[in-house]
């Protein structure tokens, strides 16, 4: 059994959540994500998220070290469009676990804490990018009821 702790994340965290998030990226690379993430700005960046009101960083514990983080925004719709449910989008960006912590369950934990950071927000319309060939990612959101929408496709010339 895993004892953990999920918990939104503080500045100490900062350097944590920093360095999953360019594990994460680096991973991704195995599913021909065409781009890096920028080092220079990353901390600045996940400092701004830490801090955010329209933002938050969980972190997974285990024995006392951050394990696994997730990332969410929310934002307005900007007048486009005239959704049913609401004003908002929530957008999970970033999730991330430590590859001995998968298939317990955590990654689904974490999305049930930031699912409930929405909803308390008023925000009831949520989404997240999934690269293709990426099927842990896939049906992560799958179990959690998230539906296909669009299928991004890139070319660079």
């Amino acid at each position: 059994m895993v004892v953990y702790k999920i918990r939104e994340a503080f500045d100490q965290d900062l350097d944590a959540v920093c360095q999953y998030a360019l594990t994460m990226y680096e991973d991704l690379k195995s599913y021909n994500m065409p781009f890096e993430v920028n080092p220079s700005r990353l901390r600045e960046i996940m400092k701004a998220n830490i801090a955010g009101k329209t933002s938050v960083v969980y972190v997974l514990e285990c024995a006392g070290k951050i394990s696994g983080i997730l990332i969410g925004h929310m934002s307005k719709f900007d007048g486009r469009y005239k959704p049913e449910y609401g004003n908002f989008i929530g957008r999970i960006t970033e999730v991330y676990i430590e590859p001995d912590l998968r298939g317990k369950n955590l990654a689904q934990v974490l999305m049930e804490n930031v699912l409930e950071w929405f909803r308390s927000r008023g925000v009831s319309y949520v989404e997240a990018d999934v690269l293709m060939g990426n099927v842990s990612s896939g049906k992560l959101f799958e179990r959690m009821g998230f539906s296909p929408l669009s299928q991004s496709v890139y070319k660079i010339i």
